[in-house]
């Protein structure tokens, strides 16, 4: 076999690392150097003061001894922990964090740390970097249930070594025996890691195979037993709890490894039971138009299993080996299985497969002028052939049966095959659909012109609530997240990850589109009591690589957790908003017993906004109906609000944690001076929300305006704003509008929350008013009231769906939109609320 200098030169990566012929490093996190010596990947979590510990083979992060040091929002108590850990070739950091003593104890007391270097213990206070051959960390921990004991953790790391050593001991400082257990604990997150126990080599493994990411825990000492899940607790198997006499001391010991996917770990794990090295292997898989991605590639020895890698960007699968004599059954989209052979012996080996071309897609879709288009490409197997597979929920471009595509182009394997296609950008343009068939090897050009029909200028649309992996609650690839909204025509969303102030700024970069979508820093700061003490704000001042960006922290009491966020960064103009809230409970049922009190209701002098869904206005409750079961129903909740004086405007999220069809099928409108994303203000978008000047809707482009004579100038209000209207008469005209891929029948006009009868208007009763072109609903009408009055306009499509574009659960709802209220002040004294309970108790203390 050959090999070419280009292998050789990426097989000198694998084997030597840039640092190769330095010592092992124990470097403290700076502002100087966090950018060029934290590791990557997709769950990294390292922050300014943390400790990166690493040789020419592997860098980890430890994380820095304070009070309150947490990963992420449910990833807490890390201090001294290992948060990020990956090997040096292919950075790809996939850990949670790895708890030696499972989480029993709390370092965070920094004097106590010892640093060893050669077998000579050095200072570590002031210390930034450290060097050596190797290098021990000590770490003393006091327990979180107070019982005596005391904990002591070692790390250490060698030059070469593919693993951290650790040591656990707890020691019994009481007068009295104490009962302990030994155990550890590691957490991965998300539903691509598999867990699999290997009792011969006293190894438990936990492997993301998509993303390129493997770790394993051994032990010294005895077999291990998985239980609980996220995290897992690693045990000694049918381990029973031991008495310790005082000064009595109980010890374990382990390893961690981390390698691109189960074979290194298996081989490097049998390589310690056997004494045997293992030998760096590389596998570059390429074909004659470039590198081969996730391609899945199983390893097998002497007819045994040692599992499956995928390809990484490069085309290669690397992992250290035992020597001996492979066989590799390698499995890609759109081309047959290819078997190969290989031997490895006693040094490193590497090898380029040259594998025919993919049956593939070439995707080209634009706009009406011919530009690039960011889209939504959905690919569903018809006449026997199945729906792809691109990659799981947490993915980036291809997510499950769809390709999510930044600027209009994207070449992707698939097999070959008969396919129903169907292209989108969101609910102002029209869907393409189109059947194509796929033959092997061949490329099938798949173009699209996505015209841009309905009209929305002087309004943007965005999503004011969404999540992704630095959430902590979700796996979702961010960067995954940007391309969702972007596909949707999101036009601006601020970045609001759970407790953490985060940015979707490097992501927009990394795609290369940073003009089409405006964007800002934020945060969503999730504490209990679920669910009335979560809001979000927007824009936040950002501490990059700082706890939490430097964000507030939650409190157990919602009224004074939404005052912080809204005095944060010295009381800047921001816009907060209470998310997904139980209404009747913070209005009036604190404890949720039935029984009225004060709720939280000082909450809702701090909320700029409140999340809604818009369809459920047309299903409000029964007249006994208990408010505290309203939480199903909170726009009809708002609605109440709003007669009870609240002014607080309405808004849509889709609160978003995945990535297939998490953005898009919820959105607002928003009054904007620029239609062009490159220019949208964060200013004016908070003012424009804190005024009201908001569409709520999944689809259906709404507009209700009064038009009338004001101060001699014939002038259009709009939702958010208050007239008077002296005359009592109130000319109103409603347009809806469509693309062609959903439909409405029915526009109802509410006032003071209460269904207008003769404003109800349905493609059954008034078929004069509907059509089938882009306006679907047109109407100019006057009412008549003779008191003050809000009007709130809303469409459906009744006994509708959005349909396939918006993917299998979301498409299940109705096309539906509301505005936010017209202030009519009939007297001109000011416009005053009537108080009107809807016709369903609210829960309000007994003197009111």
């Amino acid at each position: 076999m050959s090999i070419s200098r280009p292998i050789l030169v990426l097989m000198a990566a694998f084997v030597i690392s840039p640092t190769s012929g330095r010592a092992t490093e124990l470097i403290r996190i700076t502002a100087q150097n966090v950018e060029s010596i934290v590791p990557l990947g997709k769950e990294v979590d390292a922050i300014i003061g943390d400790w990166v510990l690493r040789n020419d083979q592997i860098v980890a992060v430890i994380a820095q001894p304070t009070q309150g040091r947490k990963a992420n929002m449910t990833v807490r108590g890390v201090s001294g922990m290992i948060i990020d850990f990956t090997r040096r070739y292919d950075e790809s950091d996939q850990l949670s964090c790895f708890y030696p003593a499972a989480g029993k104890y709390l370092f965070e007391d920094g004097s106590t740390y010892l640093c060893t270097i050669d077998g000579k213990q050095v200072p570590l206070a002031g210390a930034a970097a450290l060097k050596g051959k190797e290098i021990q960390l000590q770490l003393s921990g006091s327990p979180i249930a107070t019982d005596g004991s005391a904990a002591t953790i070692r790390y250490i790391l060698r030059d070469g070594e593919d693993a951290i050593h650790y040591q656990v001991d707890i020691e019994n400082r009481s007068a009295a025996p104490i009962a302990t257990n030994a155990g550890d604990s590691i957490r991965c997150d998300g539903e691509l890691f598999q867990m699999s126990s290997h009792p011969e080599s006293r190894l438990i493994a936990l492997v993301d195979q998509f993303f390129g990411q493997g770790y394993g825990v051994h032990s010294d000492e005895t077999l291990l037993e998985v239980t609980g899940n996220r995290p897992y607790l690693l045990a000694p198997a049918q381990d029973v709890k031991r008495e310790l006499a005082p000064e009595e001391t109980h010890s374990w010991s382990g390893r961690l490894v981390c390698s691109q996917g189960l074979p290194g770990i298996l081989n490097w794990a049998q390589g310690i039971s056997t004494n045997q090295r293992t030998i760096p292997m590389m596998l570059k898989l390429q074909s004659a138009i470039g590198p081969i991605e996730h391609a899945k590639v199983e390893f097998t020895r002497d007819g045994v299993s040692f599992g499956t890698l995928e390809s990484d960007a490069k085309g290669a699968v690397r992992a250290k080996l035992l020597p001996g004599k492979y066989v590799a059954t390698i499995k890609s989209a759109g081309r047959e299985p290819r078997v190969h052979s290989f031997e490895i012996a006693n040094s490193a080996f590497a090898e380029t497969l040259t594998i025919p071309n993919a049956s593939r897609i070439r995707l080209k879709i634009l706009d009406s002028d011919q530009q690039p288009l960011a889209a939504k490409v959905q690919f569903f197997g018809r006449d026997g052939s199945t729906d792809p597979n691109f990659g799981p929920d947490s993915a980036l471009h291809g997510v499950r049966n769809v390709l999510y595509l930044a600027n209009g182009k994207l070449d992707q394997d698939i097999d070959p095959g008969k396919y129903h296609v169907i292209v989108s950008h969101g609910p102002e343009y029209d869907a393409v659909t189109m059947d194509i068939e796929v033959t092997q090897g061949c490329i099938e050009n798949v173009g699209a012109v996505l015209p841009r029909v309905v009209d929305t200028r002087g309004w943007i649309s965005a999503d004011f609530h969404s999540h992704s992996t630095p959430s902590g609650d979700n796996v979702a690839h961010q960067t995954g997240r940007v391309l969702n909204l972007l596909a949707e025509q999101i036009e601006f969303a601020p970045c609001t990850e759970h407790n953490r102030i985060d940015t979707y700024e490097d992501d927009l970069l990394r795609l290369g589109v940073t003009k089409a979508m405006a964007t800002c820093t934020g945060m969503e700061l999730t504490g209990s009591l679920l669910p009335v003490n979560h809001q979000n704000a927007f824009p936040l001042h950002r501490h990059e690589h700082e706890q939490d960006g430097g964000g507030p922290q939650t409190d157990v009491n919602p009224i004074t957790q939404i005052e912080r966020l809204a005095l944060w960064d010295n009381a800047s103009d921001k816009l907060v908003q209470g998310n997904h809230p139980n209404i009747p409970q913070i209005l009036g049922d604190r404890d949720l017993d039935g029984v009225p009190d004060q709720g939280f209701r000082e909450m809702l002098s701090w909320m700029d906004v409140i999340e809604v869904h818009p369809a459920a206005i047309f299903t409000p409750p029964a007249a006994d109906t208990s408010p505290k079961d309203k939480i199903t129903n909170p726009i009809f909740a708002w609605l109440q609000l709003l007669n009870l004086g609240y002014r607080i405007p309405a808004v849509s999220n889709t609160d978003a944690h995945y990535n297939f069809h998490g953005s898009g099928w919820l959105r607002n409108y928003l009054a904007s001076s620029t239609d062009v994303p490159s220019e949208i203000s964060i200013d004016e978008v908070v003012h424009a929300a804190e005024h009201g000047h908001i569409l709520m809707t999944t689809g259906p482009f709404l507009q209700a305006e009064v038009r009338l004579q004001h101060q001699g100038e014939n002038r259009r209000f709009i939702a958010g704003e208050e007239i008077v209207v002296s005359d009592g008469i109130v000319p109103l005209w409603i347009r809806v509008q469509c693309p062609n891929w959903f439909d409405v029948n029915r526009v109802q006009v509410f006032a003071n929350g209460r269904p207008v009868e003769e404003l109800n208007f349905t493609r059954n009763s008034h078929p004069e008013l509907f059509s089938n072109g882009v306006v679907r609903f047109e109407l100019s009408a006057e009412l008549n009231i003779a008191c003050d009055t809000h009007l709130v306009v809303a469409t459906i499509g009744e006994g509708l769906k959005l349909g396939p574009v918006m993917g299998p659960e979301r498409g299940e709802l109705a096309p539906a939109a509301v505005t936010n209220p017209i202030y009519l002040d009939y007297d001109g004294g000011g416009f005053q609320s009537n108080g009107d309970d809807l016709g369903v108790p609210v829960m309000l203390p007994p003197e009111e």
